[in-house]
């Protein structure tokens, strides 16, 4: 008995391994229509086993009983089997068609197949939120038509988008509508968007009238969904943040040649030995970036949630400079009586802290480096200049005792209610919208003497409050009768904005005290404003398809500012669209096999915009208006001191035309968008400068000119897979031509001036046939070789056109031939426009290796680089960049360089001249990743669901002939002095180095 019960217990346990041994699985994978799909790849799910499927679509696979097989094929959508007893298997895979993805579109959603209007989606997993720091960088290079370039590389400092160039002198940015409230793109974390739709034409756009002009921007968060059990996302990095490169600036000994070979040696600096100090070492740094997310998503039959925090820390570059934040996401949804009332709600708060340096970053180029850094007995510890050297600041004391800073906190909530009414399709929608964007500045430093005297501590804070409300009552019809699907919604809208600030400053503030009040009053000043204006809107739309074959939408809205005047605070902003399906055409049936989409579209309609001041078009009081009466010090005030706009003063009207083509190709592998737009602006609001003999000051707003943009854009995809290799690769590529078309305010203005760096010449104009924002300056001819060449340069009545030049000195262009250079010798040099930008991203996944890149840059456009134009001026006791030691001499004669010369008569360091005119082309790797993740029975052993860890590198290299920091450059926001606004895109004032950032990190769902 005991030898046939060790049998039998020794053939259980056999049987049992047996039973555990793997064994071969057969099967065949299908689509919905039963043809056999060839290369599906089938893999064990947590290992590196797998295999695909031959041409008839026959799989063969060693598994074992437990095991859970993932089945997927490009095009179509993953599904996962558990393998049991069956030694066969039957796979059907559903299409992943583009055509049936729903897009966000205004007030609504759309199915991708019925969409008309010229509409860019991206999504959340598309954005690479894994390593992107903000949502507009995210949003970087995706998109044709849509540019995102930097306005300065202070972190927080954010991006500047537009949308199909720019269509205004005054604003271009798009509007951005977050879950339904318009608020900040940027207070989203990327790791917490499901999509972004950018609304590039007016059939898309027009539902939003009067903001809608420079495109929309649609930010969709992540929510949870109906049924689903708790799941945990956590998304970390860290890395390191270095400056992608540094001028070339002389040495201390490479300066004292080259001013002794001139003669302009001083005598202080004879005797000075070594290298001196490179203020650009000195003030750039190694930065550390931190940046975590953390998501709790899931859902019950009436109810879904989604709850996500968030923090990054990142230093700066340049010294005492970073940006810190926190913010916390709360998505929720609900429904009642069988889902026939539904309410929801979005939170966003975020609170950031951005450490400013002010430092003008030409400073750490051009200070001598024959003065050292530190110097104790100096006020504030820091040396200071000598009598004989250029007031400058010092660049690391100007860093370290000043201290800036911004802490903003805020608030958006998106509150709706939704009920089904009595008749199938038709509800009803109230949201409800609040953003509000509170904060405080401070601004401080200590007593100092950087060698030009000594100034004072000084303390000054402000506060400021913006808030605003967003009320919109909606009803929405859809419905589907026989073939005709129709979507409809009309509404009303009210919104208003306040913004309020104040602020205080005291000189003299005793040393280890960080209040105003411990300052004397004596020296002390405060400010403050209230702002506030107000919008009413109605509007309609409705969408018909027939048969998913002919596509119609057509939509208005009325808009009504409280900027403009009576009578002119109302406009009606219309659209309309068409499309046609040919795909589903009867005679189409032969292509299908091999042309999947083809849908031709078409548009018109018209777009508003109301960015002018507050309070333009009435008479307000004005401030300042003092007198002395009976020996007292009287504080006045009086009306009629500014100009007023004209009363007829109403919105810019942007008429855009659009006409496009979709096409998907090989089941979904390629795919194909190309569009052609024709973009005009009229009635551009502009301020215009008045006679100073009226006594009035101020230039009031006008409808002053007419200014046009036609382009193209094209958007190509193409995903596949070589065996178990799944890649995918696009490319987008747009043109964007930018035009003044007129200027309509006098029959003698048309032209007005733009970007003049330190008011040595206006650099940038916007003038009738030309870009906006265009290079008109003086062009050069080479250096003057001998007098001789100086003799010959002579005008029509035989006289010298440049009498003060000799040779080395450049030659400049009598454009205009009356004999001499001046500023009406400024000529047509070029747009900061690129004719053509692109990028290109791609990716490859193998067995839980994976690995993408994005590729980026633009062509035909130019840089007028101060930057270079203040280090080579040869005019100044600064220091110089290094090209200046291959200056013309009479045994150098082979450069572009002139002589060098610091009393330079013939105006070598002209300002507005070509010489500082430099190409902006450039290629640049942004963004390169590669990840793995991990095997599943190493995640099952922690827990997890699935874990992934990855290394990136952003902004890897550039490839360019620009010979400043980075020729990515959108308009300046006023950092380092240069102004800011639309004519200043394309102009290096002395911008911020962006930073080459590498770093790891971990993505984890349980």
């Amino acid at each position: 008995m005991k030898k046939i019960a060790f049998i039998l217990l020794f053939g259980v346990f056999s049987l049992n391994a047996w039973a555990q041994q793997a064994r071969p699985l057969k099967g065949t994978v299908t689509d919905r229509e039963n043809n056999r799909i060839p290369g599906a790849t089938v893999r064990i799910k947590g290992t590196n086993k797998g295999t695909t499927t031959d041409a008839n679509g026959n799989f063969s696979l060693d598994v074992e009983k437990g095991q859970t097989l993932e089945f997927s094929s490009v095009g179509m959508q993953k599904i996962e089997i558990k393998v049991g007893e069956s030694a066969n298997v039957a796979i059907t895979l559903e299409s992943d068609s583009r055509l049936e993805e729903v897009i966000v579109v205004g007030y609504g959603r759309v199915k991708r197949k019925d969409l008309t209007g010229a509409v860019a989606s991206v999504t959340g997993k598309d954005l690479q939120a894994d390593i992107a720091k903000s949502a507009a960088s995210a949003l970087q290079g995706r998109i044709a038509g849509v540019t995102v370039s930097n306005s300065g590389g202070q972190p927080g400092a954010g991006m500047s988008i537009n949308i199909r160039g720019l269509s205004s002198l005054g604003s271009n940015t798009p509007l951005y509508v977050i879950d339904g409230v318009y608020g900040d793109m940027n207070m989203v974390d990327p790791a917490d968007i499901a999509s972004i739709e950018v609304l590039k034409d007016a059939s898309a756009a027009a539902i939003y009238g009067a903001r809608a002009a420079n495109g929309v921007v649609l930010v969709t968060t992540k929510s949870g969904r109906k049924d689903m059990a708790p799941t945990v996302n956590i998304n970390a990095l860290t890395g390191v943040q270095n400056v992608t490169r540094k001028l070339g600036v002389l040495d201390a000994q490479q300066w004292k040649t080259v001013m002794k070979q001139s003669g302009y040696l001083p005598q202080e600096a004879v005797d000075f030995q070594g290298e001196g100090t490179n203020w650009q070492d000195e003030v750039y740094r190694s930065a550390p970036i931190s940046k975590l997310n953390l998501s709790v998503a899931g859902g019950t039959a009436r109810s879904t949630y989604n709850l996500s925090a968030g923090y990054i820390n990142q230093k700066g570059v340049i010294l005492n400079s970073g940006f810190k934040s926190y913010n916390i996401r709360a998505k929720n949804t609900f429904n009642f009586l069988n889902d026939h009332v539904r309410l929801g709600s979005t939170i966003l708060l975020r609170n950031s802290n951005k450490q400013i340096n002010s430092m003008t970053i030409t400073d750490a180029l051009r200070q001598n480096p024959l003065m050292t850094v530190y110097n104790p007995n100096q006020l504030g510890g820091y040396t200071g200049i000598s009598p004989w050297m250029k007031n400058m600041d010092n660049p690391v004391g100007r860093s370290m005792l000043f201290n800036e800073q911004q802490h903003v906190n805020e608030l958006l909530v998106n509150g709706y209610a939704e009920v089904d009414l009595f008749v199938k399709g038709l509800k009803y929608k109230f949201n409800l919208g609040i953003n509000r964007n509170n904060g405080r500045n401070y601004n401080a430093n200590v007593p100092y003497d950087f060698g030009s005297g000594s100034y004072q501590s000084r303390l000054a804070e402000g506060a400021f409050f913006n808030n605003q409300w967003l009320a919109e009552n909606t009803l929405h019809y859809d419905n589907e009768i026989g073939n005709h699907n129709i979507s409809a919604v009309v509404g009303y809208a009210a919104q208003k904005n306040s913004n309020r600030g104040f602020g205080a400053s005291r000189l003299d503030v005793p040393f280890g005290t960080d209040a105003i009040n411990a300052g004397p009053t004596t020296q002390q000043s405060t400010n403050g404003s209230l702002q506030e204006n107000a919008l009413v809107s109605m509007f309609g739309r409705v969408m018909y398809s027939y048969d998913s074959k002919y596509l119609f939408s057509a939509s208005v809205r009325r808009d009504g500012s409280s900027r403009f005047a009576p009578g002119h605070q109302f406009g009606v902003f219309p659209s309309v669209s068409v499309g046609w399906n040919v795909m589903n055409e009867n005679f189409f049936a032969p292509l299908k096999n091999s042309i999947d989409e083809l849908k031709l579209r078409a548009s018109y309609g018209v777009l508003g915009n109301q960015e002018i001041g507050n309070y333009t078009t009435q008479s307000i009081s004005t401030s300042g208006i003092n007198y002395i009466q009976g020996g007292t010090w009287w504080m006045g005030t009086n009306t009629g001191v500014e100009w007023v706009a004209l009363p007829q003063l109403t919105w810019e009207e942007t008429k855009t035309s659009n006409i496009g083509l979709d096409a998907s190709f090989l089941k979904g592998k390629l795919t194909l968008n190309a569009d052609y737009f024709i973009k005009e602006t009229d009635g551009v609001l502009l301020n215009i400068g008045q006679p100073g003999s009226t006594g009035i000051k101020g230039s009031p707003p006008m409808n002053a000119g007419i200014i046009r943009n036609t382009g193209y854009e094209v958007l190509v995809n193409y995903r596949s897979n070589i065996g178990q290799v799944n890649y995918s690769i696009g490319v987008n590529g747009s043109t964007a031509k930018n035009k003044v078309k007129a200027i309509t305010v006098s029959s003698t203005i048309q032209e007005f001036g733009g970007y003049n760096p330190q008011g040595e010449g206006t650099v940038t104009w916007a003038k009738v046939g030309y870009p906006i924002g265009s290079f008109f300056v003086t062009k050069t001819d080479g250096l003057f070789q001998s007098q001789d060449e100086v003799n010959a340069h002579v005008g029509k009545d035989g006289k010298l056109i440049q009498p003060d030049a000799k040779p080395g000195d450049i030659r400049y262009i009598d454009f205009n031939g009356d004999g001499k250079i001046g500023d009406d010798d400024r000529q047509f040099a070029g747009s900061p426009f690129p004719s053509f930008m692109y990028g290109i991203r791609g990716s490859l996944e193998y067995k839980g290796v994976d690995f993408g890149f994005f590729f980026d840059g633009m062509t035909g456009n130019k840089i007028y680089n101060y930057t270079r134009a203040r280090m080579e001026s040869m005019n100044e006791y600064t220091n110089f960049g290094k090209d200046v030691l291959n200056a013309w001499t009479e045994t150098n004669r082979n450069t572009d360089m002139p002589r060098f010369t610091q009393e330079d008569k013939n105006k070598n360091a002209r300002r507005v001249s070509d010489r500082w005119l430099e190409s902006g082309n450039f290629l640049r790797l942004k963004t390169l990743e590669l990840g793995y993740s991990l095997p599943n029975t190493l995640v099952q052993k922690a827990r997890f669901r699935d874990a992934r860890v990855y290394a990136a590198m952003d902004n890897a290299f550039t490839i360019t002939k620009y010979k400043g920091y980075s020729p990515d450059l959108g308009q300046n926001n006023e950092q380092n002095g240069g102004g800011g606004g639309t004519m200043t895109r394309g102009t290096d004032h002395g911008r911020f180095p962006l930073a080459r950032t590498i770093m790891v990190g971990l993505q984890v769902n349980f």
